[in-house]
Formats: structure tokens, sequence, C-alpha cells
């Protein structure tokens, strides 16, 4: 029994790993997987035929020719599953559709303020139908759909412990049962934004991920996988003390993280519109540049405190941190300073993930465990 048990994990670990293989590299041959994992032809012949029934991958023709006969192009069929994931905030939703490549297939963003009501959830319905049948993809083919929230969550992934953004409302997970015509779990969005920059390979085993959006929240990465706290509260930079007896918190304290690096206290500077700020802030506006100057002492603060506190990679995500990558050698110079040990800023990164980075890692979850049970 336990050599079966155990020729049945290798055939299955096998499999796993020349999918993952095909996956990865997007065309390649039979004789270059059985290479790259040391494994026989004939094993690999086997399982990519099992994996070619059950449409995960195919063939599509046949490389150039170095002499000898032309070695068959094996690639992966992205669209064979999908998954979707939608980022709730208290004023935005925003949706995308992502393919077993993790390649966004749809995204959409609409301002809708958050309601625990009939007509936001039919919203989110109609939003959700829609983009699957848009995007032409069979409604069983969806693997599910993550949701991301600014809340501090249970470890069922479904009860919401904190949320004062949403008003806490006492079951959103039952809620959105009638609304919902796929599985669902919910996710913390800075942990999303976090697995989405994990996921992305471009992040060391170790790093932090810091993100400034409306709220400010953070994801902490520890040895490639997400750490969530015994609380599951890891991560929530935005609730450190950075000016004792200063400015009020939404969460009802003072001086936290988020009254100084909020996303918000740029955009209020041009009606609502970052986009709009940071295009002033180019053309020299005063007013802009007066903002900024307060905003980046306080980024310093944080991002310093943060690395000390950890000593790994930084990454600047959010909406801020998708305007940041101008301003990133400014923010090292001016975090160099302020370090009391020897650096030369280079473990701090901008996301290269634009605003809808929550949303992909909430649905990069689903996509990740199927590829996982292949």
């Amino acid at each position: 029994m336990l050599d079966k048990a155990t020729n049945i994990e290798l055939k299955r670990i096998n499999k796993n790993n020349i999918y993952r293989t095909v996956i990865a590299q997007r065309k390649i041959s039979k004789q270059e997987i059985a290479y790259r994992l040391n494994l026989s032809l004939p094993t690999v012949a086997q399982n990519l035929n099992e994996l070619m029934e059950i449409g995960l991958v195919e063939q599509q023709g046949t490389f150039q020719s170095t002499g000898g006969r032309k070695a068959k192009i094996i690639s992966s069929n992205p669209k064979a599953r999908a998954a979707l994931g939608l980022d709730i905030t208290q004023n935005h939703v925003n949706l995308v559709m992502v393919d077993l490549e993790a390649s966004v297939l749809s995204s959409v963003r609409r301002r809708i303020p958050f309601r625990a009501d009939e007509r936001y959830f039919q919203t989110l319905k109609g939003m959700v139908n829609d983009m699957v049948k848009s995007a032409g993809v069979l409604p069983n083919h969806i693997l599910g759909v993550g949701i991301s929230l600014p809340a501090i969550l249970g470890e069922d992934d479904r009860t919401l412990k904190y949320a004062p953004l949403l008003e806490e409302p006492l079951d959103l997970y039952q809620d959105l049962s009638t609304y919902l015509n796929y599985p669902y779990r919910f996710i913390n969005d800075a942990n999303a934004g976090g697995f989405a920059e994990l996921y992305s390979g471009k992040t060391g085993k170790n790093a932090l991920y810091l993100l400034l959006s409306n709220t400010v929240g953070g994801a902490i990465i520890m040895d490639g996988r997400l750490y969530c706290g015994e609380g599951r509260r890891g991560g929530e930079f935005g609730h450190m003390t950075l000016v004792p007896d200063g400015r009020p918190c939404y969460c009802g304290k003072i001086g936290c993280v988020d009254a100084y690096c909020s996303a918000l206290l740029l955009s209020n500077t041009t009606g609502g519109d970052l986009e709009k700020f940071f295009e002033k802030l180019e053309a020299g506006d005063e007013k802009c540049r007066v903002v900024w100057e307060e905003y980046l002492h306080y980024l310093v603060i944080v991002i310093n405190n943060l690395q000390v506190s950890f000593d790994c990679d930084v990454v600047l995500g959010g909406y801020v941190g998708w305007h940041l990558d101008p301003y990133l050698e400014e923010i090292k110079k001016r975090v160099i300073a302020r370090c009391n040990f020897q650096t030369d800023g280079s473990y701090l990164h901008v996301s290269h993930l634009n605003a809808e980075a929550s949303a992909l890692g909430a649905a990069l979850c689903y996509i990740d465990e199927f590829i996982k049970q292949v």
C-alpha cells in the first residue's frame, strides 16, 4: 500500500511539474520538458496526453528543424479555465477576469459607493455576468470569484472581523450568495495585492508590500508565502502610529500611518482625481508640490521603519504606487539619508502592477489553487 501511494503521489507531482513548465514557457517541446525536469520521454508523453485530454495543453505546429525531425510545439490552453477578481472599496468596484497564464482577459472599474443593499448587490451580479458573457468563457469554466475587501477577515475567509469602511455588514458573505452564481471567497485587499506581486515572480521570497491607496495597508511575504499573523492582522501597516497625538484616522485612533500616507491626501487636492494631481505636480503646481513634499516626508519614515524592522525588499503599490516610478530615485535618496544602516536603497521597488492589483490577486488565488491540484 505504501509503494502504491508513493507511486500515485509521484505521478501527480510529475504531471503538475510538467503542466507548470508548459505554462511558464508558453511554447516548449516534449524533449525540452524531459530535459528540464529530468524525466523520461515516455513519462512526459503520457502526462502530456492526459493534460491534452482534459484540454489544459495543446499542440501548435512544430519548431524549426535543427537537422533532425521537427519537434512539436506544446503550449498551454490558458482559456481552459478563468477566474474573476472583485475589489470592493468604500467608493469603487474593480472587476477583472484572468486566465490560467495570469493574463487579464477583461477589466472594468466603476465608481459605486458601497451599500449592503439589493441595488448594490444587483449591480455586482450584473457586472460579473456581463463580463463572463462578453469574454466568451463558458460559465462552467469559471473557477470562482475572489473578493478583495478593506477588512480583517476570519480564518474561514468569510467572516468580517473588522471593516469600518464597509459599515461592518452583519453577514456580507451570506448576503452575496443570492447574487453570485460561482464559488467565492474573501481576501484582505492588501494581501490580495501582495499575492499578485508574489505571483508575478518579480519579488524575492521575502518582501513587504505597502498598499498606498485610499487606505493604507500591507502584506508580508515570508519564504514565498503570505504571512497573515496570529489574528489575521499581519501587514496592517496603515495603523502603525506614525505621529503620536497626530491627525485622526478613520479607525478612531490618532496619528496612524493612514492619516499621512493615504492617496486621498493627494487626490483631494485636485477634486478627487489622483491622475490630475501628478499631472499638476509635473507641471510645477506649487500647491501640489507642498502637499507632495509633506507626503514624501512621512512615506520615507514609514519605508525606513519597515525596512529596519524586517530587513527585506519593500514594494510600493496601490493607487499612489502606480505613479511612483518617476520619483523612485528621489525616494531612495531620502530613505538612504534617514537609514541608520549602510544601504544603497536597492531594496525599494515600485510595483509593476496597476490600480487593479487587488482584484488581480483575488482572482489569482483561484488560479493558483487550480494549478496546484492538476
